[in-house]
């Protein structure tokens, strides 16, 4: 068996002494074996750490050129898409082992993430949010203001991260580092391996701004640290479920900014007009895409699809279509493991649609067989929206009207993130007012919910511009 050391932190050089030893956990999966170094910290250690970061951007990030910073993140993002990279190649062999995750779900999660953030993306992200990127270096002329204006980034940024998406945290480091933040995060117990490997790529590249940040791991609930944590902060970034997310917001101080990526429900709908023969492969493929990338486990992925009746090809047909597409997806991207408890749930809906299925009612049930890999339910629209239970379980409704849909959505309005749409006819233009008006934060095409652009305001708030405060010199008549 090989086997495999790997450390849930990173921390910048002057720390490693302060760090009173580790534990080991140990994860084992068919021929690899992976010893998991955990950091034994307390909130002492936190303290220490919280001003190191600071004055470690301070003294280099914190005059760094917005275009070098750039540059470094782009730069990195380059590395983790060349299939030969070592630290990539390490993350695909230790990510599965932990995570459960199958291998191809985690490169396919890599490339989405790191397609999204190169050079170009974070140029037009930090130009669409904030205008000129050149406020983050100096004051410069706003024609608008008549005036000088900069823009400043917090201190120091904390993240909380989940566990559904293995690539994710770059994500936050990449922000943070784009506004001139130090950033501590905490990696969750279910993907503690990311984070620490990437910041080891930035150290490769620049690393005087590795030293600005860093990646910690301990056992959620831990008051004391946390409560440390927070009051170091001048922004923090969380992730995860609500209830995660509702007892974090309570130890943050209130003079902290803080931002929310809490629990998110997605969605697609087909209109009749793309209901045809000549589309039905093609956007058969695309939904099977959306339901199964991250195993559906990101708030980016749909729990339900709508199809419209009318068309060339029924709902039932096209149904057909989704669970071939299905198993042609999971045979090339499998899905990963799962746990007793989530299998046995996917059964038990399994047989209750079954169950009504025999009875007469309009219900379709497909699926892999014996396994749980991958389930695609069809009914008549019951008007209420139903979570999925994931893990690539999709439910299909067919409704008689696209119009019919906003209703069964207007409820769960604030936990709107992501929708597919293929309509095709002029009622595409009001059908995506409705759902903006209903809470929606980003709407795309069917097979590309699980790839969203830097661009993206992410749930509906602008990720980088929300960070900053700003300085404006109005001194007119004497500049």
């Amino acid at each position: 068996m090989e086997r495999i050391g790997i450390e849930a932190c990173y921390l910048p050089s002057q720390l490693r002494d302060f760090i009173k030893g580790f534990k080991t956990e140990v994860y084992e999966e068919g021929e690899i074996g992976i010893d998991l170094k955990i950091p034994l910290i307390d909130d002492a250690f936190i303290k220490i750490l919280t001003q190191q970061l600071r004055k470690n951007r301070e003294k280099y990030l914190a005059h760094l050129s917005i275009e070098k910073i750039v540059q470094v993140l782009g730069e990195a993002s380059l590395r983790w898409l060349n299939k030969d990279y070592p630290l990539r190649k390490l993350a695909l062999k230790t990510i599965p082992v932990i995570t459960g995750f199958s291998p191809e779900v985690v490169e396919a999660s890599i490339d989405a993430e790191m397609e999204s953030s190169l050079k170009e993306d974070m140029w037009r992200a930090l130009s669409l949010e904030i205008g000129n990127p050149l406020y983050l270096d100096d004051y410069q002329y706003s024609p608008q203001l008549k005036g000088y204006s900069k823009a400043f980034g917090p201190e120091l940024i904390v993240s909380i991260f989940s566990e559904n998406i293995p690539a994710l945290p770059h994500l936050l480091f990449m922000r943070s580092a784009l506004v001139k933040s130090a950033c501590l995060g905490k990696v969750a117990r279910g993907e503690p391996t990311f984070a620490p490997l990437y910041l080891k790529t930035i150290e490769e590249i620049d690393p005087e701004m590795a030293q600005c940040m860093a990646v910690l791991y301990w056992q959620g609930g831990e008051e004391e640290i946390e409560m440390a944590l927070f009051g170091q902060a001048d922004a923090v970034v969380l992730f995860g479920g609500v209830e995660t997310c509702r007892s974090l917001l309570k130890k943050i101080p209130r003079r902290v900014k803080t931002l929310v990526h809490g629990h998110r429900l997605g969605f697609g709908v087909i209109g009749r007009k793309r209901m045809s023969h000549q589309e039905i492969e093609r956007l058969a493929e695309a939904v099977a895409l959306d339901c199964s990338m991250f195993d559906q486990q990101a708030c980016l992925a749909p729990h339900v699809y709508y199809l419209e009746e009318g068309g060339e090809v029924s709902p039932k047909e096209f149904c057909q279509a989704i669970a071939v597409a299905m198993e042609k997806l999971n045979q090339k991207m499998p899905r990963g493991r799962i746990s007793s408890g989530e299998a046995s749930t996917i059964h038990q809906l399994r047989a209750a649609y079954e169950f009504r299925e025999l009875r007469g009612e309009e219900v379709l049930v497909l699926a892999s067989s014996p396994k749980t890999d991958w389930t695609v339910i069809y009914e008549k629209d019951p008007g209420v929206f139903a979570p999925s239970p994931l893990n690539r379980f999709i439910r299909i409704y067919g409704v008689g009207d696209i119009l019919q849909i906003p209703s069964a959505l207007k409820p769960i309005g604030p936990f709107l993130q992501n929708a597919a749409i293929a309509i095709g006819d002029e009622r595409e233009k009001e059908f995506i007012r409705i759902l903006g008006e209903l809470g929606v934060a980003r709407i795309t095409s069917p097979g590309k919910m699980s790839i969203p652009s830097m661009m993206w305001h992410h749930d509906g708030i602008s990720p980088l511009a929300s960070l900053l405060r700003w300085c404006d010199v109005e001194k007119k008549d004497e500049i």
